[in-house]
C-alpha cells in the first residue's frame, strides 16, 4: 500500500512535459500582474495593473488564461486575517 501512494504522488507531483513549472514563470515578472497559458503555463501578456492586464486580454481576445500577481520577493509575506 505504502509503495502505491509513493507512486500516485510522485505521479502528481511531476511537472508534465511541456510545462515549465509556474514558480519559474512568475519569477521571470516578480511584481507585476500576468496572463499565463493554463495548457502550457506559457507567459501570454505582462501589466503592472491588473485592469492594463484584463484590456490587454479583451483586445487580443485570448481565451485559457489565468490571471496572477507575481510576487516580488521583498514583498511581506501575509499570513492570517489581519
Amino acid at each position: 500500500m505504502r509503495r502505491w501512494f509513493k507512486a500516485k504522488r510522485r505521479e502528481v507531483c511531476d511537472v508534465p512535459s511541456g510545462r515549465q513549472p509556474l514558480s519559474d514563470v512568475l519569477r521571470e515578472c516578480a511584481g507585476n500582474w500576468t496572463a499565463i497559458d493554463r495548457a502550457t503555463n506559457a507567459l501570454v501578456e505582462v501589466a503592472s495593473t491588473a485592469d492594463a492586464l484584463v484590456i490587454r486580454v479583451r483586445e487580443r481576445r485570448l481565451k485559457n488564461v489565468a490571471i496572477l500577481r507575481a510576487p516580488d520577493p521583498s514583498e511581506p509575506e501575509l499570513v492570517g486575517l489581519g
